[in-house]
């Protein structure tokens, strides 16, 4: 197998500019010839670039990256024949190469950000939604649904909100999925929920940005709460009715950002509807977030999550 860069670059899922750029720095260049003598990269070759993909996308400074992969390459060994073609003893392991990724991409700067921090970011920069998942996947198992939220995807998802014109909504847009896809996938695999009331996760009529939820669904999983997620920009008339439908023990409501009236719910008929979950029986829990809630008054009865973490311990069903 012998690979023009642009060859080398699609298998990559990034710019040819990328891989020039590599062989220039780093001297991760070409090593076979086509029959014509122009340089091609071989097998070997994209081996050592998707190796050094993988190290970028999990953090690593790419001159770092590139010195690891060129010393797993001097471990191994190479030998030109008398041809002048490149014989491996024995190569890495094959590395399926990383399909989703765009053609390069802009680079989505967060400086200060721990390793984990620009792993993410590289990823969602690269439009590569796979490796933002397998990412996130790992960080989940590890530290949790409220560790990774705090250490993680909140200095991403701020930093794409301060930069969102130079990082572009297809970042965006790639990275929110994958981090949708990742917590679900992560809700799957925790232990099922054990029996009870569950918590009613809803976004306010005017709220669709709905990640916050699904970080608080897979912490509550994490402590087997069972729960319903209704989603985003959810009628106050939806919620009720599905509390009582479901028997919810408690109800959370987010609400981000302000709307047209500078108030999270301007109505007061709305917010006494939503008072009035905590005075049915059987006894509900009302619980709010989002920062839009600090500039209107909380409905009665309601209490105001501050943080994730502090969410979770007010939706906790009580001990008996």
């Amino acid at each position: 197998m012998l690979l023009s860069v642009g060859a080398a670059a699609g298998r990559l899922g990034v710019a040819p500019a990328t891989v020039r750029s590599w062989e220039r720095r780093y001297g991760l260049g070409p090593g076979g010839r086509s029959d014509g003598g122009h340089r091609r990269y071989t097998e070997a070759d994209l081996n050592r670039l998707l190796l050094m993909q993988e190290l970028v996308s999990r953090g690593q400074a790419p001159a770092a990256a590139a010195r690891a992969v060129l010393s797993e390459q001097s471990e191994h060994g190479s030998a030109r024949s008398a041809s002048g073609s490149v014989t491996t003893r024995p190569a890495p392991a094959a590395r399926a190469p990383r399909h989703g990724g765009g053609p390069g991409g802009r680079v989505l700067a967060v400086p200060g950000a721990s390793p984990e921090v620009r792993g993410l970011a590289r990823a969602a920069s690269r439009l590569d939604a796979d490796a933002a998942t397998g990412q996130l996947g790992d960080l989940l198992v590890s530290r949790g649904a409220v560790r990774t939220w705090n250490e993680v995807l909140r200095p991403v998802l701020v930093s794409i909100g301060v930069r969102w014109v130079r990082a572009g909504v297809d970042v965006e847009h790639v990275l929110s999925e994958a981090i949708m896809d990742a917590l679900r996938a992560y809700r799957a695999f925790l232990p099922r929920p054990v029996p009870g009331r569950p918590v009613l996760l809803a976004c306010a009529p005017e709220e669709q940005h709905t990640l916050p939820l699904h970080a608080l669904a897979a912490a509550l999983a994490e402590q087997r709460v069972p729960l319903r997620l209704l989603g985003g920009r959810v009628p106050i008339t939806a919620v009720a009715t599905a509390a009582r439908r479901t028997s919810a023990g408690a109800v959370f409501l987010w609400q981000h950002h302000l709307d047209e009236q500078g108030g999270a719910l301007a109505d007061p008929d709305q917010l006494a509807e939503l008072a009035g979950l905590t005075r049915s029986r059987p006894a509900r829990r009302l619980v709010v977030g989002g920062s839009a809630w600090k500039q209107t008054a909380l409905p009665a009865g309601a209490a105001y999550a501050t943080d994730l973490e502090m969410a979770v311990k007010l939706l906790q069903p009580p001990t008996r």
